[in-house]
This record gives C-alpha cells, structure tokens and sequence, in this order.
C-alpha cells in the first residue's frame, strides 16, 4: 500500500500462528473522527479494546464498525521464522516503505522487549533510505485508539478463517514473506 505524505500510521503485532505486522494508515485530519468511534465501543472501565480478550460476537460488532471507518490497512506475513528473525524482515519491510512515501507519523504499540530493538532497526533503515524527519514513537494501546485496529486485523489474520473474510474491506495490501 503507498502511504501518504499525510498519513499517521499505527503499527501492532500477533505472534500467534505466524508473524503479523499490521499497519492502519489515517489520514491526519480523519483521525480524531476515527477515534471517537472507536472510544465510543469501549464498555464501562475498558481502556482499550484487546481482540483477544473479547467475545465473538462483540469482535464482530467492533468490526463492522472498524470497518466503517476511513483508514487503509496492510498486513505483512512472516511464517516459519522465530519472532526475532520474523519482526526485523516485516519491520524493515514496513518502515522503508513509510519512510519513502514520506509519512507523517508512525506509533507503534509499545513493547518493552523490543523496543531497544526496533530502535537501532529504524536508525539502520532510515540511514540507509537517506531519510530524514521520519517521526515515530512507541506508545501504549490506550493512549492511541487506531492501534486497536491494528490489533484486530492482526488478531483476525492469525485466527484465520471467517475472520479474514471480515476485514477484507479494510486491507489494501497483503505481504508474505517467508
């Protein structure tokens, strides 16, 4: 997917059956919309919606509404590698790609486990792209609700199945990588 020079992109990951990185891309000027809806299907005391943690019929409402929403997501597929090999090849798939189409944010939801990681991966692509300005920050779920639709498409990709079939609509581009 060629993103935009005016997207903010938000960036999750399952590790569940395979490596998937997701990336919902916003137009800056849609987001607030965007978010509202998406903090208006949180239940009472929720800070944030966790995929895994709902039931099938709420993921099914979440989606119909995501899926309602004016963002374009793509999904990069790692299989058959351990996480550590799998996150750098999608990570530097994705980020070079971002960086080139200039961008103007990228959050990625916040793991301290790789964060370190993911930093010196986005100098190292960023030197080599000649890029510079590229703005990004790790960030908690809560704080950035665009990230629950990253989540859930990652979620739904790595369940297989009806689910992929639901987020169709939202998911522009699919890479495999081995």
């Amino acid at each position: 997917m060629p993103f935009r020079p005016a997207d903010r992109v938000y960036v999750d990951e399952s590790k569940a059956r395979g490596y998937y990185v997701v990336a919902t891309a916003a137009v800056v000027g849609d987001v607030q919309a965007a978010e509202r809806v998406l903090r208006g299907l949180l239940k009472p005391g929720q800070r944030r919606i966790h995929f895994k943690s709902e039931s099938d019929s709420r993921r099914r409402l979440i989606l119909s509404r995501m899926c309602a929403l004016d963002v374009r997501v793509s999904v990069w597929v790692v299989k058959h590698r351990a996480d550590k090999d799998a996150r750098p090849l999608s990570f530097s798939a994705l980020i070079g790609e971002a960086a080139r189409d200039g961008i103007d944010q990228m959050i990625i939801e916040r793991d301290e486990s790789v964060e370190r990681a993911d930093r010196r991966l986005i100098a190292e692509i960023l030197r080599r792209e000649g890029t510079a300005g590229f703005r990004y920050l790790h960030a908690a779920p809560h704080e950035y609700p665009l990230l629950w639709v990253s989540d859930a498409v990652a979620w739904c990709y790595s369940s297989g199945g009806d689910w992929i079939r639901r987020v169709e609509s939202l998911v522009e581009t699919r890479v495999t990588r081995l």
